[in-house]
């Protein structure tokens, strides 16, 4: 995946090593957000080992990763750790397994840590995002039309909203509708007119 800091997300020391430095700098880590993933297309049992290690590596344990060491930072500012799944995550599709199930599994990690890492006075939440203009997207299914998708500014104005609030443990839909959104207890205010956050449901690649 693209990286601006030259980063692996898979790897443990190299995400303390980063975490570190940022308290150095900037004194403490308030939030924690990652979005690095990879897509794979195809039927499961075409799969290479390097195809599935990739997909669990990136998708997944880099999830376990950023949490096992961003807690104590975490912990000691209050702070906000910020997932990203996909609406595929409700259910596994054909050509679709690895990516369906590690997303899925990503929504179990955040629910979990929510309750964890509670009293810690930690917030864990996933945004889940319609389909949205990204490299990502691009590579994987082409040129698209851009009303059919969602602008990626909007998805990180949900972020930084998502980050500012109290919430914790939620699964946050961003989707290119009016304003109109449905509340779990603890949840965001603030939503822009051009997308709505409101409990997760299915939708489509």
């Amino acid at each position: 995946g693209r990286s601006t800091t030259g980063l692996h997300v898979q790897d443990s020391d190299s995400l303390a090593k980063a975490l570190d430095e940022a308290v150095a700098e900037f004194g403490s880590v308030d939030a924690v957000v990652l979005t690095a993933g990879v897509l794979h297309v195809g039927p499961l049992a075409e799969a290479t080992d390097e195809l599935v290690n990739e997909s669990i590596a990136v998708n997944y344990t880099a999830p376990v990763n950023v949490a096992r060491a961003s807690f104590r930072h975490l912990k000691a500012s209050g702070g906000h750790l910020l997932f990203f799944t996909s609406s595929s995550y409700t259910r596994g599709r054909e050509n679709y397994a690895l990516y369906s199930s590690t997303k899925a599994a990503v929504v179990n990690l955040t629910q979990a840590l929510s309750e964890e890492w509670s009293a810690s006075g930690i917030h864990v939440n996933v945004i889940n995002p319609e389909r949205t203009n990204t490299p990502m997207r691009q590579q994987a299914f082409g040129t698209e039309p851009p009303d059919t998708l969602l602008p990626a500014a909007l998805v990180a104005q949900a972020a930084l909203e998502m980050i500012a609030s109290e919430a914790t443990g939620l699964v946050i839909d961003v989707r290119r509708e009016q304003r109109s959104a449905t509340h779990r207890p603890g949840g965001v205010a603030g939503i822009t007119d051009e997308a709505v956050f409101g409990e997760a449901e299915e939708s489509q690649l």
